[in-house]
């Protein structure tokens, strides 16, 4: 699910780069594209799969780490 969360906000915003797009999931951007290794700069679709599902699990944790 999150992941899924993670690819609409990057792709939901045309022409945007991650930076931007991302703030829609209400963490940094910046630390969830460190945690993929990509730049905050890139736009998504110059993302591989692999980015997504850091991304999503760097959520995850962002998202555990605000409920305790």
């Amino acid at each position: 699910k999150l992941l899924e969360q993670v690819a609409a906000a990057a792709f939901g915003q045309r022409r945007k780069m991650l930076r931007q797009s991302l703030k829609a999931l209400g963490a940094d951007p910046a630390r969830l594209a460190a945690a993929a290794g990509v730049d905050a700069t890139r736009r998504a679709e110059t993302v591989p799969i692999s980015g997504f599902v850091a991304m999503a699990r760097e959520l995850a944790n962002i998202r555990s780490e605000t409920e305790r």
